[in-house]
Formats: structure tokens, sequence, C-alpha cells
């Protein structure tokens, strides 16, 4: 008996119903997760920020041209754009890697309903379409084709250019979910970005002349921007196919037996009783995927204190000072903020031993201190070329992160219970990220007290004073450690049974 094929109007009735029943479902464990309130702070801050970049981008998209002609004296501002916009698209990847989430989903719950797999994978990559990191590349495109329109560009060709611009955005985001996937993928295509830069750098092969024919091909000819489309239907449904493939409910129940090897971190005998959770932790950087992208990302973070040197005259010496601030604490607000999340997969279990809630703390400050203190030596080194002042902010910032920030995170780890799943790489649509907007919420305040202690000493005295205070007030932070010490043993003490349950919704 032939199935009854249905209408349009039916197809459209059943796909609004699904796209309802997944709302609904994500709207309920919203809600009903014991981080609610964590959950609602994390939304409020994200619209704060989607308002901000979204004042901002337009902006920037009215002013592009005028600065590249008047102040940087660029001939062709538009030739220039599309000259770079290899950079720009490698760096979107980058962004979208460590910061873009991908839209996680209940897999097990689900596949045991009748929502069939396609179902599931069409919501999950159809939600990726109105991501922040696609929506704002329009805020940024509107504006910047109404000046050009108005410097005499022509009107159907600049069509084709932000179509084809369009359409690279988008397969960016569907990159973004096979790299997530892959990190011998990622890592090639690092590779290659850094082996083309450092040609380009020593004037062995300039690659932005070839950027600058591809992009600029799609505004002479607009019809060659129905190429770019054609790879991106393509791409989409090439990963539709690839997650459909993996997704089932018993992926990764079947491992390979391989010699298990043991670490023993015997050097980290001397510190005692917290060895015992400092050989924990670099196993679990060593072993997890996702806490070594977290280590990664706080390396990437490094590079922070450029974006504001570069742009003093616009941002002042306070941001300069938070770009020195935040690349020295990059380790602190990426992995610490993370803590006791960590360990929620076995928390409970750590909890029925004998275990001091001090020696606990203390080693996961140390550890804090530990990756701070390289971060901050690395720091160092990478802005020792912009001189005395560089180095001493820097150092500034990471004895303030270490004696007030540290005390900081691991006080929020407290109230902060979102477990983690370390196994979320055998999860065809795990959450791997390194980072995640509750980090920012937990680190944007950390970031108000020292730029406020900086710009006092600036205002009155000069930029060394205020590094002098803020480098200072870590410094009382350290020597104030047992005090600050029994109040974040009270606070988890008070949270333990919250978190345990928390932790067990997992």
């Amino acid at each position: 008996m032939l199935k009854k094929r249905r209408t349009f109007s039916e197809r459209m009735i059943y796909l609004s119903t699904m796209i309802f029943t997944f709302l609904k479902l994500q709207w309920k464990s919203f809600f009903r997760g014991e981080s609610v309130g964590v959950n609602v702070m994390t939304k409020v801050f994200k619209w704060f920020g989607i308002v901000y970049f979204g004042f901002i981008t337009p902006l920037l998209g009215f002013l592009t041209y005028k600065v590249l002609k008047e102040k940087l004296e660029i001939e062709d501002p538009f030739l220039y754009l599309n000259k770079n916009l290899i950079y720009v698209f490698a760096y979107w990847i980058v962004m979208r890697y460590f910061i873009q989430p991908i839209p996680v989903v209940s897999i097990k719950p689900l596949l045991l309903t009748p929502i069939s797999k396609s179902q599931i994978v069409r919501h999950a990559l159809g939600k990726s379409v109105f991501s922040f990191f696609n929506i704002i590349a329009f805020f940024y495109l509107i504006p910047l084709t109404w000046v050009l329109i108005n410097k005499d560009y022509q009107v159907n060709q600049l069509i084709g250019w932000n179509l084809t611009i369009i359409a690279f955005v988008y397969i960016t985001n569907y990159l973004n979910f096979i790299l997530n996937n892959n990190d011998k993928l990622l890592y090639s295509i690092a590779a290659i970005l850094v082996l083309i830069k450092l040609l380009e750098y020593y004037s062995v092969f300039d690659f932005t002349i070839y950027s600058e024919a591809f992009f600029y091909s799609f505004y002479t000819n607009p019809l060659y921007s129905l190429l770019p489309w054609v790879f991106l239907i393509w791409l989409y449904f090439y990963v539709f196919k690839y997650f459909k493939n993996g997704l089932y409910i018993d992926l990764g129940l079947k491992k390979r037996t391989e010699e298990a090897k043991i670490d023993d971190f015997s050097w980290l005998d001397r510190f005692g009783k917290t060895a015992v959770f400092l050989k924990n932790d670099l196993r679990l950087i060593k072993r997890s995927k996702r806490a070594r992208g977290t280590v990664l990302a706080g390396i990437f973070f490094l590079f922070y204190g450029f974006i504001f040197y570069f742009s003093e005259d616009i941002y002042g010496p306070s941001m300069t000072f938070f770009g020195y601030l935040f690349a020295s604490g990059g380790f602190l607000f990426m992995f610490g903020a993370f803590v006791p999340s960590w360990d929620s997969q076995y928390y409970s279990l750590m909890m029925c031993q004998n275990i001091e809630y001090k020696e606990y703390i203390k080693s996961k400050w140390s550890l804090v201190v530990i990756g701070t203190s390289i971060s901050t030596l690395l720091a160092c080194f990478i802005y020792s070329f912009l001189g005395a002042d560089a180095i001493f902010a820097v150092l500034a910032g990471g004895l303030y992160n270490i004696g007030i920030n540290g005390y900081l995170t691991l006080w929020a780890g407290a109230f902060t219970k979102t477990p983690i799943d370390l196994d979320s790489n055998k999860n065809i649509f795990g959450d791997t990220k390194a980072f995640n907007m509750k980090t920012l919420l937990i680190a944007l305040p950390q970031m108000a007290l020292p730029i406020a202690l900086f710009s006092i000493g600036n205002y009155y005295y000069s930029a060394s004073i205020g590094c002098l205070i803020v480098g200072t007030t870590g410094i009382l932070g350290i020597l104030l450690k047992e005090q600050v010490f029994n109040l974040i043993i009270k606070a988890y003490k008070t949270e333990k049974y919250s978190t345990l349950k928390a932790y067990k919704q997992n």
C-alpha cells in the first residue's frame, strides 16, 4: 500500500509543529535547571552585548570607507577591503570555533521519541542560521553598501557582491560544525593560514593579490555569486548527512582496548595533599578535548592587548590596560571559570570521601596561580617590544589576577552549577566549546574594579601609578589568602547539596 504524499500546506503545518515542539522543550530545559538564575543573568548580559554590537557594527559599516580613504589614504578602499577579506573570514572561522556555541540538543531523550533523526539534525542546523555571527554581517553590509552606492559604485554589481559575502558567512557557519568534530582539519587550516601570513610578511608570496582578484570578480561579474551559493547548499546537505549518519543513542559504547598509560606527575608530590588534586587536573587537561580546548582559548587571549594598543587614541589608556589584564588572565578566565564543574561527573563521589574542602580549594587556586603565572610570563615576552610600560602593566595585571580575580573565580564556582560532560566529543552535537557566555558573565565584573583602580591612578598621577595601585592590590590579596579561603570554603559548604543535585541532572 502506497503512503499518501503530504500536500504543501500539510508539510508547513508539520514543520511548524516540530519547530514549536523543539522550542517548548528548550524553554522547559532552561527554566527547570538548577542554575536558572545564572541562565537568566547570562541572557540579560547576552542581550546587552547584542544591543551594543548592533549599534557599533552599523557605525563601522558607515565609517569603513571614510577611514580607509582619509585616515589610511587608501586610493580605492573597496579594492583594499576585498584584498583583506581572506583574513577577515579566517579570523571569523577562529572566532566561531572558540566562541560560537553549536546548537546543542538533548540527543538521547529525543531519539527515544517519535521525532525522526532528520528532524533533530534539521532543527540544530536551522537554528544556527539565526546565530549572532551570521546576523551581525547584515548590520555591517547594509550601511557599507549604502556608502558605496553614494560613491558611484553600481547597485546591481554590489547586490551580487553582497550575496557572495553572505554566502561565505554561512559557509563559515557550517564549516564550524565540521571543525568542531575534526581537530586535525582545524590544525591543518590554521597551519596553512600561518604559512601564508609568514610568506607575505617576509615578502616571499603575497596571497592578498589573489584574494583581491577573487572577491572583486563577484562585483565585476555578479552572476559569479551563484557559485558560492551552490557550494553553500552542497555543504549544508553534506553536514546534514554527516551528522544524521552519526546520530545514534549507543554511539561511542564500543571502544578500542588500548594499553593503559598512567601519568604519575611525581614532581607535584612536594605540594603534599594538594598534589592529588593537581595531578587529576593535569590529567584532565591532557586527556579531555574540552579541557585542552579551554587552555588553547586562554593562549589565544594572550594577544588580546594588541587590539587596544594600536587603537589607544580611540579607546584610551584604561582599555589598553584592560587588554593587558585579560592577556595575563586567559587561563584564569577560561579554565578557572569552570571550577568545580570540571569535576561534575565524579563530584558526588568526592564528597563521599574524607576530603577537606580547604585542600580541594587550595589545589584549584594553586593551578590558577601556575596557569596565570605562565600566561603572565608569556605575555611579558610578547609585549616586550612595546616597551617597559607594557611589561609593567602586564605584571600588574598578573598580580591582580592571582591575588583578587583568582579568589573571585573560585568563589563564583560555588554558585555556577553547570555540569560539564567530559565525553562530549563522543556526542555528535556535544558542547565542546572552551568559551561560553557564562564565562563572560563571571569575567566582566572582575574587570570593573582593576580598571577603576587603574583609571583613578592614571587620572590623578600617571599610568605607572595606576599599574602600581592594581599590582599592590593583588599582592595584598595574596597576603590575605587564608582569610579569603575561609570565606570561599564557607560558600562551598553552604551550596554543597544544591550543587550535587544540579550535577545529578546531567
